[in-house]
């Protein structure tokens, strides 16, 4: 997959991910998206709109599609089965990775992490499939 595949690949299903944390905030009426946690964590709890959360969480999907394609690898060309094992393992590491940013950088104390974590998990699950949806060209 060339670069601007990758980027383009990127785009379209952080967004996609981005928006699933939307709709299940706005059904909980819990704010878990990512890109507003980002900015807490990195600005010391300010709630001020920076786009620089909004950068660093593309540049972080870039590394996950690569992981992606990576795992792809060693897996059988099945949607389904693909999109749920990527999925979950993706899931996991972005559960991790705030796992360690909310320890060294900053703890919020309004946020519910265990619904923050299984939307983690629900919106991995969206990235990689759409990121699969895009690669399998369906």
């Amino acid at each position: 997959m060339d670069f601007a595949s990758v980027l383009l690949t990127t785009f379209i299903s952080t967004v996609l991910m981005t928006a699933f944390s939307y709709v299940i905030t706005l059904i909980f009426q819990i704010n878990l998206v990512e890109p507003y946690w980002l900015n807490r964590v990195l600005f010391k709890g300010k709630q001020n709109f920076k786009p620089v959360a909004w950068i660093l969480h593309f540049i972080t999907g870039i590394g996950f599609l690569y992981l992606l394609l990576f795992l792809l690898q060693f897996l059988e060309n099945n949607f389904l089965i693909n999109g749920l094992i990527i999925g979950m393992i993706e899931g996991i590491i972005g559960i991790a990775m705030w796992q360690l940013l909310f320890s060294i950088k900053f703890k919020p104390a309004t946020l519910k992490k265990r619904w923050y974590y299984f939307n983690l998990l629900g919106a991995h699950l969206v990235f990689s499939f759409t990121a699969l949806y895009i690669i399998y060209g369906l």
